[in-house]
């Protein structure tokens, strides 16, 4: 299996990238491939850290199908909006120069022959447009795209961000909710991040910050190369990454997943084999950690707690 390699960033990128304003850790949850249990580990995790007597902070990153509070039973309360800024165009003041459909760089606007821009495409809030009209004909308008939710339950809060229907802006309703979060992060013993699957631009936004990735697999060879994509992401920038092999019991060779772990030297951190209580859980809305403390799966993440709580929660 041959992945392409990404481009190498500078000091100054990776230490921007890492760079945050309070002490409280940072752990990223994720995996390239959909479907490979991340919101699984992610929930579990931060619930047997929750019981363990820590403050957790659990953030459903995967905007476009955020559905951790399904899985713990827990309701969506305490919604504000997500807003992103658009062009608002005065007819009186714009000379159709077309400046702002040349500083468009998604291509949102379309100038009609001596008349004024029409916004057609989905903007970005990125506000060029206004900073190269020198007749401030544009004004800022806003757009709702998306809401953060918060909800608290004993001693995990769930923070959740959702996209609006229809709508492209997720990177935008990730950063806003990754704002809020580490702005409350001091309330917070520790911060759980599930992001959404892949290996793009919000995965990489969700994981700003992490001090520890959990990489999540299943021995298959689609989990295989999504789990080399992943790792490359966390190498590139200078992530702290173990890996969760999932469906470890599946009947496919686990050789692959840890030749890959190998290359970029992480350790498979905890196997999960196939559980019909897993099932279960899920479909009473109940993390099996919680449900049946004492099974094999709820074992895994109770250790797995164990772990990070040594290294970051003395």
């Amino acid at each position: 299996m041959s992945v392409a390699p990404f481009e190498k960033l500078s000091a100054e990128v990776i230490a921007a990238y890492h760079e945050k304003s309070f002490s409280t850790p940072v752990i990223g949850v994720t995996g390239g491939k959909g479907g490979v249990g991340k919101t699984t580990v992610a929930i579990n995790l931060a619930c047997a850290l929750a019981d363990k007597g820590h403050t957790v902070a659990l953030v459903d990153a995967d905007v476009d199908a955020p559905n951790a509070a399904i899985l713990l039973g827990m309701a969506l309360t305490d919604a504000s909006d997500v807003t992103t800024t658009v062009p608002l165009f005065n007819a009186d003041k714009c000379t159709s120069c077309g400046a702002c459909v040349a500083a468009c760089r998604v291509n949102a606007l379309f100038l009609p022959k001596g008349k004024t821009p029409v916004l057609l495409g989905a903007c970005n809030g990125c506000e060029a447009c206004l900073l190269v009209c020198e007749s401030n004909a544009i004004d800022r308008g806003k757009k709702n795209v998306g809401k953060i939710y918060k909800t608290t339950q004993g001693n995990l809060t769930l923070y959740t961000g959702e996209l609006l229907p229809s709508l492209e802006e997720s990177a935008i309703v990730v950063k806003k909710l990754k704002e809020q979060v580490f702005l409350e992060a001091k309330e917070f013993d520790i911060i759980v991040i599930d992001t959404s699957p892949g290996a793009h631009c919000n995965v990489i936004l969700a994981l700003q910050g992490a001090d520890r990735v959990i990489a999540v697999t299943e021995p298959t060879p689609l989990g295989a190369h999504d789990f080399e994509l992943i790792l490359q992401l966390l190498d590139v920038f200078q992530l702290k990454g173990t890996a969760f092999l999932n469906r470890a019991d599946l009947a496919a060779p686990q050789a692959m997943i840890q030749r890959i772990a190998q290359e970029h030297k992480v350790a498979i951190a905890a196997e999960l084999n196939s559980d019909d209580l897993l099932i279960k859980s899920y479909v009473s809305a109940t993390p099996i950690v919680t449900m049946s403390p004492e099974s094999d799966s709820a074992t895994v993440f109770s250790r797995l707690a164990d772990e990070i709580s040594r290294e970051f929660l003395p």
